[in-house]
């Protein structure tokens, strides 16, 4: 956590993630997702607080983007199943790399 860089979290953002009171408060661009033409992997975990169903909503509206939902994980999939989210990233990787 030390190099985390708190301050400018609280900044941008604000106490914690539930408590926007910063910057990034009213910060939206989903109408521009469209206009990312960079390969793009959303991951999130069956428990995540990032929910499945809202980061599908992010996927949807970004063409040719893909969404992996790591079952039995949470907000820190990529710790709780790290063998399984490497997988996912380097065959991801590998399949952007090859377009």
């Amino acid at each position: 956590m030390a190099g985390l860089g708190a301050p400018v979290y609280l900044q941008m953002w604000g106490p914690s993630e539930f408590v926007a009171t910063g910057s990034l408060r009213d910060f939206d661009r989903v109408e521009r997702l469209a206009e990312i033409a960079a390969p793009t992997l959303f991951t999130c975990g069956e428990y995540d607080e990032a929910t499945p169903s809202t980061t599908a909503f992010y996927h949807q509206r970004m063409p040719g983007s893909e969404l992996a939902v790591l079952p039995d994980a949470s907000h820190e999939h990529h710790l709780e199943q790290p063998q399984r989210y490497l997988r996912l990233v380097r065959d991801f990787l590998q399949r952007a790399e090859r377009r």
